[in-house]
C-alpha cells in the first residue's frame, strides 16, 4: 500500500510526521489518514491526489508514481479504460496546438477585414476629389479644390480609427470558453472539458498549454502557485498560494465563483 511506502521512507529519512506538515502545509490528521491508507477521512479525491503528490516530491520520490499507485488502489478499472482512451485520442499538446492555430487565424481574418475597409474608404475619397476637380469649369474654384479635398480626406481618415476604438470598447458576447495556462514550476494538474477529462499529471515548468470547451472548463492545480490563468483574453493572475490544491471553473461568462474551493483543509 502506498500509505506504508510513504511511511517507511520518512522514518527512513528520520522525519516526524510534524516535520512533513510544516514542509508541506499538509495537516497531520491529513498526513496520518494518508498512511493509514483511510482516504474516506480525506476531503475528496481531488485533494488526496495532491496531498499524496506534496508528500512524496517533499521525501524526493516519484510522485507521478504514487498519485499513479493511489488512482490504481481505488479505481483499478478507470485506470484501464483511461490508458485505452488515451491510445485512440489526440493528445492535449496537439489539442492546445489546434486551438492555437484556430486562434491565429481568427485574428489574421480580423486584421484582413480592417484593412480592406480602410482602403475602400480611402478609393470613395479620391475618387470624389476627382470628380469634383473635372466637374468644376471655374480656375479659381479648380485651384482651391485639392486643399479642400485634403482636408476632407485627413477628417475621414480618422473615421475608422473612431469606429475601431467604440467596437474594442464593447466586449465580444462568446459562445465558448478558451482557458490558458502558464507554469513557472512543476504543478499536479487535472482538466476537464465539458465533463471530459483532457490532461491530469504533472506540468513542467515553463509549459504553457489551452484549452476550448462550450460550456465548462474545469482546472485544478496541485500547487496553485506555479498557476498563472488567462480566461478568453483575460489575464486571471495566479491560481493560489504555493503547495496550495484549488479548482477553478470558467464558463463563457466567466470565473464560476461558488467552484472555488480553495485549500480544504
Amino acid at each position: 500500500m502506498l500509505g506504508d511506502k510513504l511511511r517507511a521512507e520518512r522514518e527512513r529519512q528520520n522525519l516526524t510526521i510534524k516535520d512533513i506538515e510544516q514542509g508541506t502545509s499538509i495537516r497531520a490528521l491529513y498526513i496520518e489518514c494518508i498512511e493509514k491508507g483511510e482516504y474516506e477521512s480525506l476531503p475528496g479525491e481531488v485533494y488526496t491526489k495532491g496531498f499524496i503528490r506534496n508528500y512524496a516530491t517533499f521525501l524526493k520520490l516519484d510522485a507521478d508514481a504514487f498519485v499513479q499507485e493511489f488512482n490504481q488502489e481505488r479505481h483499478p478499472e478507470a485506470v484501464l479504460q483511461a490508458q485505452e482512451q488515451a491510445a485512440e485520442e489526440p493528445t492535449a499538446k496537439e489539442d492546445s496546438f489546434e486551438m492555437g492555430s484556430d486562434f491565429k487565424v481568427s485574428l489574421e481574418e480580423s486584421a484582413n477585414r480592417q484593412n480592406k475597409l480602410l482602403i475602400a474608404v480611402i478609393c470613395l475619397l479620391v475618387l470624389g476629389g476627382a470628380y469634383f476637380l473635372f466637374a468644376s469649369g471655374d480656375d479659381g474654384q479648380v485651384a482651391k479644390a485639392p486643399q479642400q479635398v485634403k482636408q476632407e480626406t485627413a477628417v475621414k481618415k480618422e473615421a475608422p480609427k473612431a469606429e475601431q476604438t467604440k467596437v474594442a470598447a464593447v466586449p465580444a458576447k462568446r459562445d465558448d470558453v478558451e482557458v490558458v495556462a502558464k507554469f513557472d514550476d512543476r504543478c499536479w494538474t487535472q482538466v476537464i472539458a465539458d465533463g471530459k477529462t483532457l490532461y491530469e499529471g504533472t506540468m513542467e515548468k515553463g509549459k504553457t498549454m489551452s484549452w476550448k470547451a462550450k460550456e465548462t472548463v474545469s482546472i485544478t492545480a496541485g500547487n496553485a502557485g506555479a498557476v498563472a490563468l488567462s480566461v478568453n483574453g483575460q489575464d486571471m493572475g495566479k491560481v493560489g498560494e504555493t503547495g496550495q490544491v484549488v479548482e477553478k471553473v470558467f464558463t463563457p461568462a466567466g470565473e464560476k465563483k461558488e467552484a472555488d474551493q480553495g485549500n480544504k483543509k
